[in-house]
């Protein structure tokens, strides 16, 4: 027999000496003492315990839950709004190609001079007004002054409408017809408006500016 069993059997024998002599009353009520107390005990110290921390887990483990659909949520509108933005640019882009930088104006302006006298009309005046600053673009107004065929007028406007930049035709007005070599010539007055990108230095410095103004006012 190990000397552990030896322990135990003698431990036995010994509780079994002290309650041989109680009554069966009180034999019943120490056994069920015995069942009873390490039961109470590992109730309040071992099970409360694991209650309360499995209870504060629980817990933590619903926040955590939560903080997680949150941010699936807000990352579901990142991405929605990195795709609206990815369509704004495109859009943007695709408006500001059909705008001219500011260096390509002269170029444009003979182009449009170009298409008149390919058209087979005679400029009798050419003049750029002040441009009109907006947003992110500039207008940029022309009054033209052509003499020539009603039907060359047509040519002319029709040519400008398929250019590759955005130019407007407005105010169009006719006049002072004259029978001239088997043809009715009209003088043909029109406002013609481009536009060019502003570049956002030069949306800067214009803000810049137009607070000084501001300031020098006051």
């Amino acid at each position: 027999m190990s000397p552990k069993i030896a322990q135990i059997q003698e431990s036995l024998d010994q509780f079994v000496d002290k309650t041989s002599g109680l009554s069966a009353k009180h034999k019943i009520l120490i056994c069920v003492a015995a069942v009873i107390i390490p039961a109470v005990a590992f109730y309040f110290f071992v099970y409360t315990a694991k209650s309360e921390e499995i209870t504060k887990l629980t817990t933590k483990q619903s926040k955590l839950q939560q903080e997680v659909r949150r941010v699936e949520k807000v990352a579901s509108k990142i991405e929605q709004h990195r795709a609206e933005m990815a369509e704004t640019k495109e859009l943007f882009t695709q408006a500001s190609s059909l705008l001219p930088q500011k260096q390509e104006i002269p170029s444009l302006l003979t182009s449009i001079s170009d298409q008149g006298t390919n058209s087979g009309l005679d400029f009798l005046s050419f003049t750029p007004k002040q441009e009109v600053q907006r947003e992110f673009y500039a207008e940029i107004p022309v009054d033209i002054k052509v003499r020539g065929p009603y039907h060359n007028v047509g040519v002319f406007l029709d040519k400008i409408s398929k250019l590759p930049r955005i130019v407007n035709v407005d105010n169009i007005t006719m006049g002072g017809p004259k029978q001239e070599a088997g043809e009715m010539m009209l003088n043909t007055g029109f406002k013609l408006v481009t536009y060019r990108f502003i570049e956002p230095s030069e949306q800067a410095a214009s803000q810049q500016a137009n607070q000084k103004k501001g300031r020098k006012r006051k």
